[in-house]
């Protein structure tokens, strides 16, 4: 087979193929760049478009992180295929140097499934087509839906700085409604008029004579404004204020409960006398506690909950609550709805055979995150040690009166503060290191048994499991429409589950091609 070169490319043309198609390459840093280089990402792509016999017409780099839409290579790759339907072929090496961000896969999928765009994941082992086997689709959303949880977890990273804030008692994010952030020391502070309405709001609440919905309309009409609102202020933040410790000294940061330095607007005594007014209205509604599904259903008619009742002593139905107005929506019992609720639980299980082929997937794809991590931690430490020597240089420098005691320390203090943020960049990359794959397998081994999980599970264990697998889910009649939270919508809604649902019990084995698909 002839081949030359592109000019002012490395593309390899090559003269007899009869398909066409891109290349694209991407690191997440220059840094990276230099060890996991673009070039030899494209080496290996070059020699697969080769073996698939498809002339390479042009070549697309990124030394971008995969989170980022906008990334200029990956955007002018799309504007070039849009332009060129000729193109049918894009290659890749694997799923996370593609895309980590929901946005990107899903203008990738429109593309193959209006364009015929075919996607190879070179590394992966993964064809992405019209006429793409189901598994190859699971494979490219469970990773992509991973890579974009490992980018969840490294930004939590960055926010230990707001931690070690909140443990000194300062609270570190936007003031609620009542403070305002000062810029200059750093804090909150009372804000008037905001502060003076939001302790009279206390203090006709413990009363017990005041609804919600009344504090809203007297908030409103003194002047108190919501963060979405800035006329007025709705009852559900009402409720948020007035069950907000703040309001008292104490504030709560990440699940925990700290005591703060700033200003309160009332007393602990006040604050409890208000908790309490909540525990007796609440006690009429416990009632609703005995059904799993309210809170979990919205009406898709008006928009308002579905809750559950007990007609006649004995008959549960779930109704909405018809807060706006008559919808139409009608009763519906509550077998029926628990029973359609199972059949959305079991959409996401997987069998122990799956389970198996998707874990030794995601090992596959940590085994390349784990070489990345483990080469920058080895650069870091070597550039520490270098400024260790830099610091035992000069501190013999000034012994020696080479240089003054004033750029001694000018010198070392920034360079210990260099060795501070390289200690912070080696405690990310650990972390990042095994977060990716715990991330994974709890994912995954959430999926197996699950539907058992539901009919054994109590009224507050099955409530945990629809919030933990579904986003939002409205009901039409009697008809539940979930919509679930990644990465299980990729497990219920794609291809795969028809063909899943249809398989069931008959044992199905792998066929070679996808073993191959999830293993290599």
């Amino acid at each position: 087979m002839s081949k030359q070169r592109a000019k002012n490319s490395d593309t390899i043309i090559l003269e007899n193929a009869s398909d066409l198609g891109v290349l694209y390459g991407r690191v997440s840093s220059r840094e990276q760049d230099q060890g996991f280089s673009t070039d030899a990402q494209l080496r290996l792509l070059r020699e697969s478009a080769g073996r698939e016999k498809v002339k390479v017409v042009k070549e697309f780099t990124d030394v971008e992180t995969a989170g980022k839409i906008g990334r200029p290579g990956f955007g002018e790759m799309l504007a070039f295929l849009k332009s060129r339907p000729d193109i049918k072929h894009l290659f890749c090496e694997k799923t996370d140097r593609l895309s980590r961000n929901l946005k990107d896969r899903a203008v990738l999928r429109d593309l193959i499934k209006e364009e015929g765009l075919i996607i190879r994941l070179v590394k992966e082992g993964v064809e992405l087509s019209k006429d793409a086997h189901s598994h190859a689709w699971l494979v490219f959303n469970i990773m992509g839906a991973l890579a974009e949880s490992y980018l969840d977890n490294l930004s939590e990273e960055v926010k230990k700085g707001q931690l070690e804030k909140a443990t000194q008692g300062e609270y570190p994010s936007i003031a609620p409604i009542g403070y305002k952030n000062n810029k200059e020391t750093h804090r909150i502070e009372p804000q008037e008029p905001q502060a003076s309405i939001i302790q009279k709001l206390y203090k006709l609440y413990a009363t017990g004579n005041f609804s919600l919905e009344k504090l809203r309309k007297i908030a409103t009409d003194e002047g108190l404004a919501g963060r979405r609102s800035k006329t007025s202020v709705s009852t559900s933040e009402v409720e948020r204020i007035l069950k907000n410790p703040i309001y008292y000294g104490e504030f709560i940061w990440k699940g925990e409960l700290y005591r703060g330095t700033h200003t309160p607007l009332i007393t602990k005594t006040l604050f409890d006398a208000v908790q309490e007014v909540f525990a007796r209205f609440n006690k009429a509604r416990e009632r609703r506690h005995w059904f799993p599904i309210s809170g979990i259903l919205t009406c898709s008619r008006c928009g308002c909950a579905i809750v559950g009742e007990i007609h006649k002593g004995k008959y549960g139905y779930y109704r909405c609550t018809h807060f706006k107005g008559k919808c139409g929506q009608p009763y519906v019992r509550v077998e029926t709805i628990d029973a359609k609720m199972l059949e959305i639980v079991r959409r996401v299980e997987l069998d122990e055979e799956r389970l198996t082929w998707l874990k030794e997937a995601l090992l596959e794809s940590h085994a390349d995150e784990k070489a990345y991590h483990e080469g920058q931690m080895s650069a870091l430490r070597d550039r520490y040690d270098r400024i260790q020597n830099r610091i035992d240089g000069i501190y013999l420098d000034k012994l020696d009166g080479v240089v003054s005691e004033a750029a001694w320390k000018s010198k070392t203090a920034e360079w210990r503060a260099e060795q501070n943020q390289i200690q912070e960049q080696l405690a990310r990359h650990q972390q990042a290191n095994q977060s990716y794959l715990e991330a994974g397998v709890r994912i995954l081994e959430l999926t197996k048994d699950i539907g058992a999980q539901y009919v054994k599970g109590n009224v507050s264990e099955k409530r945990q499991i629809l919030r933990i697998l579904l986003s939002n889910c409205t009901l039409d009649g009697a008809t539940p429409s979930p919509t679930y939270r990644k990465p299980f919508c990729w497990i219920a809604e794609g291809p795969l589950f028809d063909e899943w649902r249809g398989r069931r019990g008959s044992n199905p084995q792998p066929t070679a091609r996808q073993a191959a698909t999830l293993t290599n």
